[in-house]
């Protein structure tokens, strides 16, 4: 039986296809070892970014759903990483913010992450890291005008579903 490298073919696909799971699976182990799950990533970003967002601006801002992220806060809120809070202007709203902990650990994934891109790139120039990004740059750019999604806000699945129907 071929090797599965043999079988995917030297595609970039193939190659997209094969850096993106061996990367996942490496930020998986290493999340978890921080009791956070790769999925929750997003969410403690932008958390920690804007301190007291509220549920529907999150969801809105990482295009997920409204429920997706009232399960992912609760999660996290078990965990002792974001507490919830009543906006003192409209009661009705909750504003979402990291505790100490929250924040060292969004420290620790940081570091993390920091450490991931060193060992993505080692034994790359900087002439090769920045036509690496530039090659990014433009593949994102293709498929959002193949998308007809705008560069400075992508559309949430539901909102190309929509503008399709």
């Amino acid at each position: 039986m071929e090797c599965m490298e043999e079988m995917q073919g030297n595609s970039i696909n193939s190659w997209l296809i094969r850096l993106i799971h061996n990367y996942s699976s490496m930020n998986f182990k290493k999340f978890t070892g921080l009791g956070i799950h790769p999925g929750q990533l997003p969410v403690l970003k932008l958390v920690s970014e804007r301190e007291g967002i509220s549920p529907r601006a999150l969801a809105d801002a990482i295009h997920i759903k409204p429920p997706t992220v009232t399960v992912t806060v609760q999660r996290l809120e078990k965990a002792g990483l974001v507490y919830k809070k009543a906006d003192p202007v409209d009661q009705r709203v909750s504003r979402i913010y990291l505790t100490e902990k929250g924040k060292d650990i969004q420290k620790e994934i940081i570091h993390l992450i920091d450490e991931n891109e060193r060992i993505l790139t080692r034994d790359f120039s900087g002439e090769e890291l920045e036509q690496l990004r530039s090659f990014f740059e433009r593949m994102v750019k293709n498929l959002q005008q193949m998308e007809n999604i705008s560069p400075c806000k992508e559309q949430s699945h539901e909102a190309r579903e929509k503008a399709n129907d």
